[in-house]
C-alpha cells in the first residue's frame, strides 16, 4: 500500500510510515526515560527539602522526633531548583512533627506549614519538603516517600 502526500507528490509505503512512527514513539518514550534518570539520581536523605517554586526560597525546617526533641532544626536558602538534605533525623519509627516557616517571602500567600508524619521505616522512609507554584498542589507539601519521584510529583 502507497500513500500519497497531496503537497508535492511523494509517495510513502505503508512500512516506511510504520517505522517513522515506531522511530518517534520511541524517541518519546526515551525521553520520559530520561526524566526517570533525573529524578533517581537525586540522591535523598533523611529529610529533604526541594525548592520547586518559581523564586528563591530562604526559611528554616524543624524535626520533632517521637519523644518530643528536636532532631532537626536548620535553616535553607534555596534558589529554583535546589534541594537540602539532612541526615541522622529518623533514629527511630513513631511520628515526627515537621514544621517550616518561610522568611520575607511568602508563595501563594503561605509562609509556613507543619504535619505530623509518620515514620514505619528508618531504613527506606523518607521525610520531603516541596515548595512549588503548580497549582494542583498545596503550595508547601510535607509528606513521607522512599523515592525522589514520590516528592518531586507535586512540582511544576
Amino acid at each position: 500500500m502507497r500513500l500519497r502526500n497531496h503537497t508535492d507528490g511523494v509517495s510513502a509505503t505503508r512500512r516506511q510510515v510504520l517505522v517513522v512512527s515506531g522511530t518517534a514513539l520511541l524517541t518519546s518514550v526515551a525521553g520520559c526515560s530520561a526524566i526517570t534518570d533525573f529524578t533517581s539520581g537525586v540522591a535523598l536523605e533523611e529529610v529533604n527539602v526541594f525548592n520547586m517554586a518559581d523564586r528563591q526560597i530562604e526559611g528554616a525546617i524543624e524535626v520533632v522526633d517521637p519523644a518530643g526533641d528536636t532532631a532537626l532544626e536548620k535553616p535553607f536558602d534555596l534558589e529554583h531548583e535546589q534541594d537540602q538534605n539532612s541526615d541522622d533525623v529518623l533514629g527511630a519509627t513513631g511520628e515526627y512533627a515537621v514544621s517550616v516557616e518561610l522568611t520575607n517571602t511568602a508563595i501563594e500567600g503561605t509562609s509556613q506549614a507543619s504535619k505530623t508524619v509518620a515514620i514505619d521505616d528508618t531504613d527506606e522512609q523518607r521525610v520531603g519538603v516541596v515548595f512549588n507554584t503548580n497549582e494542583e498542589y498545596d503550595p508547601i507539601v510535607i509528606r513521607v516517600g522512599t523515592t525522589p519521584k514520590d516528592f518531586l510529583e507535586v512540582a511544576n
